[in-house]
Order: C-alpha cells, then structure tokens, then sequence
C-alpha cells in the first residue's frame, strides 16, 4: 500500500526476497501504483488500498502510506487476517496506536515496524558491547539524525510531528541499547530550517528537536534530531559506560582525507542513505 518513495523501496526489496512474490499495489493516484507493477512485475494493481487488504491471495501487506492512514490500514489488515509491515509510525496519536496493536494482537496476526536501525551492523556492535559488558555498565546514551535536506511541507503536515516521523528512530534505539523501558522523558522541538511548517499545528511545526529520557538504574539517554544537516546525512550513537567508551560513525565512500590551508577532514561526504 503506497508507491511513494518508501513505498518504491520495500517493493523493490520484497521482489528481491526468495519465496516472496507480489500479488497487488496500490496508490491514491493509480498511476504511480501502474508503473510500480510495470517496474517489477507486479500482476495486479489499483487506487484503493482494501483491495491489497481484502484481496484472497495476500498472506502479509506492507503498509508504506503516509503516517495518518497506517492505524486504519493496520487495523484493517487484522479485521482481514493479513499480517502487517508497517512504515513507522503505527499511528500518529498514542490512543491509536494503542487500538492498532491490540487489533493485531487479538486476531492473531504479526505486527512488525519499519525500525531498521536495529539490524544496522554498526549500532548492532554498540548493542553487543554493551551486552558483554565491553565498556562496563551503561551511563549514559547519545544519538543524533540529521537529514540531508527537509521533506516537502505535504510531507510534514499530517505526519503527526517530528517525535512520531523521524526522532521515532532514535527513541527505539535508546530504548534498543538500554534494554528497557523509558520512566520519564523530557521532549522540545523548534524551527530553524523551513519556516513555511510553522503554522502546523503541534510537534509538526518543529524541524529541530532534541529529547532526554531516563531509564531504569540512572541510565539517561540524549537524542537531537534535526531535517536539515549542511555536511551530509549524520546518524550516530555513543554509549558510555563505567569502563570505557563505544561510538559509532558515519558510512563514509572511502577513508581519504584532504589538508588544506581552509579544510582538513575527510575527502568526500558520508554516504547519503536519505530518500
């Protein structure tokens, strides 16, 4: 469901998938669904979104629409006996998600949120030290995500704000590394980029946001998230711990650096996995 950009994507990851063979896409605007099912071969495609949902042969449905349609879709698929990938977020309001979950919950069906920094090799590593105690207990943990450029303002609006559409990420791999659950968070967001959000209403009208969150045993975590990054796509983390350090950097296309009377770092900017 969806054939935007991230929609494009999973398609194309699902058509590389062995065993997995796509039935039906769709779109708001038909024909973005018809060139998705030209593109990879797809049988069937169509405007309306319950007829992937509803559809006899479809065992799993990946929901890829924008964020204010997902608990409805989520909840739909339930209702339909489909399981579910989801874009993240599950809904753009708690009481929402919170419906969507159990729906899937009491029918029996898999949930599973689009939160693929988990399998990232580099914050995996950050994970395992932690585990095996490679820099003792943990004190304390940082992450930022700084996008390349902002999204469109049609993006943004209805997206229910940048804690739900993108520091999302962020707060899931604080909670990932921690190994629990949050107490207590302390969350303030402003605008410094794109001034034309500022009439949204809420989180939406921030492109800037930074957040505290404080786990079980004193461990705090601090995450920043910003739309806009001038030197490139920057996702990192650092955990620190009673015995040492471990961070992570950025995925840079080579190790080559330059040194000039003006400059002095590496050669090229990090690879930008942004869509």
């Amino acid at each position: 469901i969806g054939c935007g950009r991230i929609g494009i994507v999973h398609l194309g990851a699902i058509n590389k998938a062995p065993g997995v063979v796509p039935i039906v896409v769709s779109n708001p605007t038909v024909s973005k669904a018809e060139d998705a099912a030209k593109k990879f071969g797809v049988a069937k495609f169509t405007s309306d979104a319950m007829e992937v949902i509803t559809d006899p042969d479809v065992d799993a449905v990946w929901i890829c629409s924008p964020s204010q349609f997902h608990a409805d879709q989520i909840k739909a698929c339930a209702a339909n006996g489909k399981h579910v990938f989801c874009e993240k977020p599950i809904a753009t309001d708690l009481a929402e998600t919170v419906e969507a979950i159990n729906a899937c919950n009491e029918a029996g069906v898999k949930l599973m949120i689009g939160l693929q920094r988990r399998f990232d090799p580099n914050f995996l590593r950050v994970r395992r030290a932690i585990e095996e105690k490679e820099v003792g207990d943990t004190i304390i943990i940082k992450t930022c995500s700084r996008d390349p450029s902002p999204p469109p303002y049609e993006y943004v609006k209805g997206g229910g704000g940048i804690f739900n559409d993108m520091a999302v990420h962020d707060l899931d791999m604080t909670r990932f590394l921690a190994g629990d659950d949050p107490i207590e968070i302390l969350a303030v967001g402003s605008c410094h980029i794109d001034k034309s959000i500022e009439d949204l209403p809420g989180s939406e009208a921030f492109d800037t946001a930074s957040c505290i969150v404080r786990y079980p045993n004193g461990v705090s975590a601090m995450v920043d998230v910003c739309r806009q990054s001038s030197y490139g796509y920057d996702q990192r983390a650092e955990v620190l711990g009673t015995s040492g350090m471990i961070a992570t950097d950025n995925v840079y296309p080579n190790t080559a650096k330059i040194y000039k009377n003006d400059y002095t770092g590496n050669a090229d900017m990090p690879f930008d996995f942004f869509l």
